[in-house]
């Protein structure tokens, strides 16, 4: 097994075929994903297949009796290992690389899926800081002026575009090939505004400098390349709110480290809403 979530598990199987045996990735999953299935299909049909630059795997098959999907195993290098080795002109390769699939993704994808409305997204968010909040010790200090500049900041309907999003856009979803970027883990397919997909990813290496206990400033080096890259092919809507989405990603992650992880990382937590109040 590769990976278990709370609603799927993740394997690496081998398959025998008419030419042989062949390596795939299956999910199983607790409920009915032929939504999933169908969506990688869209997704792999409109110019993200074999072949393309910016690709997702290919969706072999579904087995709805067993709730387990099918798909390609992709292989080239995850750009999370290439973070974490010592050779920044090959890290600053792999953020531009990265940004320029999920500009891609956002302006050329097929687009359906639940609009994530701004309103409702913020009251996911104000869940989270009373979690946080419930923790105990400063953090609920810290939870009332942050909830009070993301109310005051919340996205304006009708003043962004929605676009594909892939939800989880982590330095460990992208496979880098000969030529080849391709970002796996299509479970949580949405409309929304592309800032989130880009605060999602940015965040995550700010949290593999704590993870790994690099220099504070060791890996935001990189945000610059990733967005100069992004802006230039991507949506021109990811700016206006960007702060916005990573205000809310710090707090979602601040709630993972004190509730999810094993112990709890109170200290991590704590950064993550010191980074919020400031930026904000």
């Amino acid at each position: 097994m590769l990976r278990f979530h709370h609603n799927r598990c993740v394997f690496d199987v081998s398959m025998k075929t008419d030419g042989g045996w062949q390596s795939v990735i299956a999910k199983l999953f607790t409920v009915d994903r032929r939504d999933a299935f169908v969506a990688m299909q869209r997704i792999h049909q409109a110019g993200f297949g074999l072949g393309a630059e910016f690709a997702v795997p290919r969706p072999i098959a579904y087995l709805p009796s067993m709730r387990i999907l099918i798909e390609e195993k992709v292989e080239g290098r995850q750009v999370k290992g290439i973070l974490l080795a010592d050779d920044q002109s090959e890290q600053v390769e792999a953020v531009r690389r990265c940004a320029a699939w999920l500009a891609r993704f956002h302006t050329r994808a097929p687009r359906f899926g639940n609009q994530v409305k701004p309103k409702a997204f913020l009251e996911h968010v104000r869940e989270w800081a009373n979690m946080v909040s419930a923790f105990g010790g400063s953090f609920a200090a810290k939870c009332e002026p942050l909830m009070k500049k993301l109310g005051a900041d919340v996205p304006v309907e009708g003043t962004f575009e929605y676009c594909p999003g892939h939800g989880s856009y982590i330095p460990s979803h992208v496979l880098l090939g000969s030529g080849r970027t391709v970002t796996i883990d299509f479970d949580e397919l949405e409309l929304v505004d592309p800032a989130r997909d880009l605060a999602w990813f940015l965040i995550s290496l700010e949290r593999l400098g704590l993870k790994y206990q690099r220099a504070p400033d060791y890996y935001e080096r990189l945000t610059g390349p990733f967005l100069d890259t992004y802006y230039k092919e991507g949506s021109r809507d990811a700016q206006r709110y960007f702060a916005f989405y990573k205000g809310a990603e710090y707090l979602h992650r601040a709630r993972h480290d004190l509730y999810k992880r094993i112990p709890p990382v109170p200290e991590w937590a704590e950064f993550m809403l010191d980074k919020a109040l400031r930026e904000l």
